[in-house]
């Protein structure tokens, strides 16, 4: 038994370590080669993946329909993240190529379609566990954020489509009317991210999911960033090559957020396996 317990937080401590290859990987600009491309998301994707197996199994094993939930729920929360692996080397939208974004824009749909699915399925298992507040409205600041960033994203794939294929009367995003309501929205749907983390967070601390430091810590963490996001205001910032020193900068790149609701899944998937 403590071989299986240990063998389950070995697995939760890899996917939460993954996180750092995964971020440095995509958010750093490089030109890799294909072979080489090929290799580091396989390599990340093998490590997520076999860990998150690890978790999977035990639950789906069980025949318990409510720990399989938990479980699907913690897979569909990891998923953007590890979409994200996909895209070595890609950097921010500047450093990349307009086939480059379209091809960030469709997996950032993908991976925004999949944590809404993850909101939506938490909600129930942590209302069987005794929360029938803080749940709810994390799922209804999920689903909302999860709409907003729906649209954003698909703005942002119709904007590389035409960029490839300029009409005779095409108009510029940049600073058009377009452009900054694409910034709106994508500032309210990480704010909103953020608020779910936030009630999501002690909500698996009252079921048991999560201790409640680490829940405390985590939504504290969203806290702050909902701060630096409103003080960096409506509009995203244009992007300098020290942009990574700008206030609230970081907190409102897109895939951001989406960081402490995988933390999330990798506790529910541990929750899972081991009930």
């Amino acid at each position: 038994m403590a071989i299986r317990v240990e063998g389950r937080r070995l697995c939760a401590v890899a996917l939460l370590i993954a996180l750092i290859p995964a971020i440095g990987i995509f958010g750093t600009p490089a030109h890799y080669s294909v072979p080489v491309a090929i290799v580091l998301t396989l390599a990340q994707l093998v490590l997520i993946g076999s860990a998150a197996l690890g978790l999977i199994v035990p639950a789906w094993r069980s025949g318990d329909d409510r720990r399989r939930q938990i479980a699907i729920a913690g897979v569909l929360a990891i998923l953007p993240w590890a979409l994200l692996t996909l895209m070595p080397g890609y950097g921010p939208p500047f450093a990349s190529n307009l086939a480059m974004n379209h091809i960030r824009f469709v997996i950032l749909f993908v991976s925004t379609a999949l944590l809404g699915s993850a909101f939506l399925l938490l909600k129930d298992p942590l209302a069987q566990g005794g929360d029938h507040l803080l749940a709810p409205l994390g799922q209804a600041a999920g689903l909302l954020a999860t709409l907003i960033q729906l649209v954003w994203a698909s703005i942002m794939i119709g904007w590389t489509m035409s960029e490839a294929h300029k009409p005779a009367s095409f108009v510029e995003m940049y600073n058009s009317p377009l452009g900054n309501a694409s910034d709106v929205l994508l500032f309210f749907a990480g704010l909103m991210t953020y608020v779910a983390t936030i009630f999501f967070a002690p909500s698996f601390a009252r079921v048991g999911w999560l201790g409640r430091g680490k829940a405390g810590a985590m939504a504290a963490v969203a806290a702050i960033a909902v701060i630096g996001l409103i003080g960096r205001g409506l509009q995203y910032p244009d992007l300098s090559d020290d942009w990574y020193t700008m206030p609230g900068m970081i907190v409102g790149i897109p895939a951001i957020p989406w960081l402490m609701p995988y933390m999330l899944g990798v506790s529910a998937l541990f929750k899972a396996s081991a009930d």
